[in-house]
């Protein structure tokens, strides 16, 4: 965007919004159903899992995390808010 500001800086126009319906002589691109924009389903659910860690790996990070100084020292702090 700042490189077109400082190109465009040399010209004197003005932008000027107008209703697509009032666009009588738009490209046919942005009039093409196949590229119109879709609301979102909210009810759609895309996320699939594909695998799930097993116990012994959350108890082996817990146990990383509770032997690590570090690491304690900010679990330690951000615990207290």
């Amino acid at each position: 965007m700042a490189r077109w500001l400082s190109f465009f800086a040399e010209y004197n126009f003005e932008v000027e919004y107008k209703p697509g319906r009032l666009n009588v002589v738009a490209d046919a691109l942005s009039r093409r159903p196949d590229y119109a924009v879709h609301k979102a389903d909210a009810n759609a659910i895309g996320v699939a899992r594909t695998s799930t860690p097993s116990s012994s790996l959350i108890d082996d990070v817990r146990s990383a995390y509770t032997n690590d100084a570090d690491a304690k020292q900010l679990l330690d702090y951000f615990a207290a808010f």
